[in-house]
């Protein structure tokens, strides 16, 4: 018995494009899935074993006996609609072990996996309706995480309801046609996670998506103030209040701002709010006294305004500052009370308004702040100056603080980069690195050595209030600021004044001790195999540049180092 072409033809379009549906909304999922468990985990921690467990599951799906699709498709509906809540307290729970190996890959076994399995068992299964799920897919492209799964979970059930009544329709079988009961089946999931969302004890606190009004923790004097989905993940402005019983409380009366699970930064408030002669403080838009950063390397790299190896440091003339790297503006705020005209480049939009709204930045004026990527922004500016074009400016410091989550963004480090960079600053400018590692550790040595080809001499300091033993420098977390120039005269910093202060406790103690806090280069990386062909391999290029690599370890140990320093309760509530 010969087959029609046409028909064979057929099947292989219908087994081909239901393939790609399920692959389509799979694909959509684990981003989702991802965006989802990141800001509990970190970017490093979440997908050092991710693509493992996808893989596993994949082949485990292949080798399995398969169920029909229509039980495929119930379950995987059941699973998607409640993956809004189990992406989120599996991750919860799983992070308190305080793991970053294996809270994630956890949380992947039981939220992840599953979802991969049965998908791939539905494309498998070849089954031309689950290309309703492509339909779906589409329209939820630049939704929330939480309507992403839903979508999805919906679209499985509503498909697995038109299974089973077409085949009630075409079956001969007298209990066939009786199918309101299995279709009922498709809506006890969807009535489950309409009382999961109602119940506010079952609720997870990333389903709050638009904060109008503060939202108040019920179990920690911990307050949200806003949370958007951004460039960079979800970016928190939160409050770590004082205890209302006065407990014991190890860290309160702050404001922080987080990106993912990193803190940007902070500063404190309330009865922690403290200024030099009683000067009054600074406040935000609404008018809430804000007191200094909780953050000491903000401040350690405003003594760049102390260089006085060069003619206009001398005479105290800095003009123009450009500052990479954001955070909640504590340098450019700085800057602008010294009379220095800032230009500020930020990737992230969310970062920039809530600086200015939350944090006290100052109008730093028109065409002055650029919410790009600074890689490219750096390289148009480049552009310019060799174009001699006038309206272009030459900075005098540069403020580069591009430190999140763990690590740094390897593009901005490159000698390509720092060449770049080194076009738009003046001849005796001088460039601030912030940079938070272990010295000992092949990413801090490529940094430096990177710098010091691109610019000459560099001078590095830490940032610690009290003084750290050389053996803390290899084994622990430091941040460090790098002072770097191009200026052929030995770089040298004066002592700081009353001026330099700003009537703040923080700034008198960083900046008058500034001498105490050097590093020596030698301290960087592990001087006893030093060689110049060693050397060489350590300055990082665009086309060589292992940085991220090097960094995984240090950012697994920057995810448990940010759970000790605030409670987990503070990164479970975004």
């Amino acid at each position: 018995m010969s087959t029609n072409p046409e028909s064979a033809t057929w099947t292989s379009t219908k087994s081909s494009l239901s393939i790609l549906a399920v692959s389509v909304a799979l694909s959509l999922f684990t981003t989702a899935y991802e965006n989802s468990v990141i800001p509990l985990f970190a970017s490093v921690p979440t997908l050092k074993y991710l693509g493992y467990v996808v893989h596993t599951s994949t082949a485990f799906a292949i080798i399995t006996p398969n169920l029909s699709s229509s039980r495929i498709l119930l379950i995987l509906g059941c699973l998607l609609l409640l993956a809004p809540h189990t992406s989120y307290w599996i991750s919860v729970h799983a992070a308190r072990f305080r793991d970053p190996i294996y809270s994630p890959l956890v949380t992947h076994a039981l939220v992840l996996a599953p979802v991969v399995y049965f998908s791939v068992s539905l494309a498998m299964s070849v089954d031309l309706r689950p290309l309703l799920m492509l339909a779906f897919s589409a329209l939820s492209l630049d939704a929330l995480n939480s309507v992403i799964f839903t979508a999805l979970g919906c679209v499985c059930l509503a498909v697995y309801g038109g299974i089973r009544v077409d085949v009630g329709r075409h079956s001969t079988h007298p209990n066939a046609r009786n199918t309101r009961s299995t279709v009922a089946l498709s809506a006890i999931p969807l009535v489950l996670t309409v009382l999961l969302n109602l119940n506010p004890a079952l609720r997870s606190p990333t389903l709050v998506n638009s904060i109008v009004t503060p939202y108040n923790s019920p179990t920690y004097p911990l307050r949200i103030l806003n949370s958007t989905q951004s460039k960079t993940g979800v970016v928190v402005v939160g409050e770590i209040l004082p205890p209302a019983d006065m407990s014991s409380t190890p860290l309160h009366s702050i404001r922080y701002l987080r990106a993912s699970h990193s803190l940007l930064g902070g500063v404190w408030i309330g009865d922690s709010v403290a200024t030099l002669d009683n000067f009054p403080p600074l406040t935000d838009q609404a008018g809430t006294p804000l007191g200094d950063s909780i953050y000491s390397a903000f401040v350690l790299q405003e003594a760049v305004r102390l260089v006085n190896s060069t003619p206009r440091g001398r005479k105290g003339e800095c003009n123009n500052a450009l500052i990479i790297g954001l955070g909640t503006g504590i340098s450019a705020n700085a800057f602008a009370q010294h009379g220095i005209a800032t230009t500020i480049v930020e990737i992230d939009p969310a970062v920039y308004d809530a600086a200015r709204q939350y944090f006290g930045l100052s109008d730093p004026g028109n065409n002055n702040v650029f919410l790009q990527d600074a890689r490219g922004w750096v390289r148009s500016r480049r552009a310019m100056v060799e174009a001699e074009d006038p309206s272009v400016i030459k900075y005098d410091v540069i403020i580069h603080d591009c430190f999140s989550g763990g690590g740094v963004p390897e593009h901005l480090f490159s000698i390509e980069f720092w060449n770049d960079l080194k076009t738009i600053l003046s001849s005796e400018g001088v460039v601030a690195v912030n940079f938070a590692g272990k010295l000992a550790s092949d990413s801090s040595h490529a940094i430096l050595v990177t710098l010091l080809r691109a610019f000459g001499q560099c001078r590095a300091f830490h940032d610690h209030v009290e003084p750290i033993s050389p053996e803390h420098f290899h084994s622990n977390f430091v941040n460090i600021v790098i002072f770097c120039t191009p200026s052929l005269t030995p770089l040298t910093f004066r002592s700081a004044v009353e001026e330099d202060y700003l009537h703040s406790y923080l700034r008198r103690h960083i900046l008058s001790s500034l001498d105490k806090r050097e590093i020596n280069h030698a301290q960087f990386g592990d001087s006893s195999i030093w060689s110049a062909t060693i050397e060489e391999e350590f300055v990082l290029t665009d086309a060589h540049n292992t940085l991220n690599t090097w960094q995984e370890e240090e950012a697994l140990d920057h995810w448990k180092l940010m759970r000790e320093m605030v409670p987990d309760v503070v990164w479970e509530t975004y």
